[in-house]
């Protein structure tokens, strides 16, 4: 093999070590993300109201010494929250390309049923128990009809480039939005619990969400896990020409042959 050979075979090795470096250096960032499963949720009302009774204070003039009854009448406090109990589901944490680990939560968004639009209802981190509770306080009329979705979401937290370094929630994947549940506002509260408003049902056990062990797993790829696959492929296509250029025309010389004796 003559020098030039030698100076190609040199080049082509450092560039595949090059290329071997860099992944093993972003390995640590290069993770796939899998799909989080559809949440199952429940809606459930809850009537804290309570009554105040009525109460009488006696004041007494401090210069006639005359004594002044004062009433306060009883009154009737509402406390009303709508409660959305999320089923947990199993989720293995991973580290973005900025190093912050990646987190599991729950959107949930709300509308009237007669309306179009979505509001959000709030964002809620899966808990480390069974489930996921995210409750608000509420003022509808009776007979109100609302509807809830909830959608997962694995993703990590960046930050704002400024002096607050205020963070914000990055999403990486995302399960799509839950089948859609409308609850109804129940009659005239009292300070005895009311039974259980209609909901549309959503069919699931008390047990913690598995993945689909029939179904296979849903990955999502960094651009970057992309950007050195690309490089890989474009270098091992480089490696194939040339060696293919060297075996074709650097062949060693056949002293074989007549033309070569001396």
């Amino acid at each position: 093999m003559n020098s030039t050979s030698k100076t190609l075979t040199i080049t082509l090795i450092v560039l595949l070590l090059i290329s071997l470096l860099a992944i093993v250096l972003t390995s640590a960032d290069v993770q796939a993300v899998t799909k989080p499963s559809v949440p199952h949720f429940n809606v459930k009302f809850i009537d804290n109201s309570y009554d105040i009774p009525s109460s009488a204070t006696t004041i007494t003039d401090p210069f006639t010494g005359e004594k002044n009854t004062i009433t306060t009448p009883g009154r009737y406090m509402k406390n009303h929250t709508i409660e959305v109990t999320i089923k947990n589901q199993f989720f293995t944490p991973s580290t973005a390309e900025n190093g912050m680990e990646r987190q599991l939560r729950y959107v949930v968004q709300f509308k009237g049923h007669y309306a179009d639009d979505w509001q959000v209802w709030g964002e809620v981190y899966q808990s480390d128990s069974q489930y996921t509770v995210l409750s608000n306080s509420v003022n509808y009329a009776t007979g109100s009809k609302v509807d809830f979705r909830v959608e997962a979401e694995i993703g990590h937290l960046e930050f704002i480039d400024n002096v607050w370094f205020i963070p914000y929630f990055v999403s990486d994947a995302s399960s799509g939005w839950s089948n859609i549940q409308t609850f109804t506002m129940p009659g005239a509260a009292t300070t005895t619990p009311p039974q259980n408003p209609t909901t549309t049902p959503d069919n699931n056990n008390n047990q913690p969400q598995q993945p689909d062990q029939n179904m296979p797993p849903s990955f999502v790829f960094h651009p970057s896990f992309l950007l050195w696959l690309g490089t890989i492929l474009f270098v091992g296509a480089i490696v194939i020409v040339v060696l293919a250029f060297l075996r074709r025309h650097l062949k060693p010389p056949n002293y074989n042959n007549p033309s070569h004796n001396i």
